[in-house]
């Protein structure tokens, strides 16, 4: 899979920089009546999960899969809105992924009175804050309090059953030709440790990093997750694709390769305990069971 057909999965919605996630709205935008663009796919699963799906008018290209806006406007790329559409749905809401690729759309947003809501939720910290943000600003903030809850007690709860098994390599992969990893800061990171796993390019200088083969081929991976091809037509489940060349990798030895559609791990948010325990299963299925076919993406 080319990093072109990636930018829409992870760049968009995790690996964007440069504007905090705690990103305030004018009061005035809380207490009018929303008309909301939502550009981020992990801002449309919490618009849709806190039961403010009405409010939306339009989205960004790489929403989808999620029924109630599945027929709204397309607003164009999250680092290139079309704001003249925008203008044309009469949007006063406008949440999108934080990004300095975009601060000169959000600025012209801005400038035509449309209030720009970036939001980070490439951490789980970020997922939170989002959470939070969105809820306050649609008047949803008691459901948003109780969704939070919810998703903190049951990560807690997986991270409690790891707590005792044995640390496992793991290598996730995000994107091939070139290679992409992910590494420290990112949300697959974090999952990968609480489930009892070590990331073995926990020392990557970004949270998703082009990686040099060699190296990742010397870390001698014990389970590799590879999330890097969003094709409908791609393998999925246990499946050692192009890493059954190196048959001296132990994740090829023991038949722990596996091909996952990447919004199944990939985009964090609103479904991160289901995220969380998805790894557990890819990682200590000894544990937590091994994961369905379905799980993964697989019809």
């Amino acid at each position: 899979m080319r990093i072109e057909r990636l930018a829409g999965v992870v760049v968009g919605a995790l690996a964007a920089a440069g504007c905090g996630s705690g990103a305030q709205a004018p009061p005035s935008v809380v207490e009018q009546a929303q008309r909301v663009v939502v550009m981020a796919p992990a801002a449309a699963e919490m618009v849709v999960e806190l039961g403010a799906a009405d409010s939306v008018v339009g989205v960004g290209d790489f929403v989808s899969g999620l029924a109630p806006l599945a027929e709204l406007p397309r607003v164009g790329a999250y680092n290139a809105p079309n704001a003249e559409r925008v203008l044309e749905l009469r949007a006063n809401l406008f949440l999108t992924a934080a990004s300095a690729a975009a601060a000169e759309s959000h600025r012209r947003l801005e400038a035509l009175g449309i209030a720009v809501v970036p939001l980070d939720t490439s951490t789980h910290d970020g997922v939170f804050v989002s959470l939070a943000t969105i809820g306050r600003l649609l008047g949803r903030e008691e459901r948003a309090r109780a969704l939070a809850r919810e998703m903190r007690q049951r990560i807690a709860a997986i991270r409690r059953t790891a707590t005792d098994l044995p640390r496992r390599r793991v290598l996730f992969v995000v994107g091939r030709d070139p290679l992409f990893v992910a590494g420290p800061g990112s949300h697959i990171d974090e999952m990968i440790g609480l489930v009892g796993g070590v990331n073995v390019l926990a020392d990557a200088l970004s949270p998703y990093e082009r990686a040099s083969l060699e190296v990742v081929l010397e870390r001698l991976p014990e389970i590799i997750i590879d999330c890097s091809d969003n094709r409908r037509t791609a393998a999925r489940g246990r499946d050692g694709g192009d890493w059954s060349r190196w048959e001296f990798l132990p994740a090829v030895q023991r038949g722990r390769v596996y091909q996952v559609e990447p919004s199944r791990l990939v985009i964090p948010g609103i479904r991160l305990p289901e995220m969380t325990l998805l790894m557990g299963k890819l990682v200590q299925p000894e544990a937590f069971g091994e994961p369905a076919p379905s799980e993964m993406g697989q019809p």
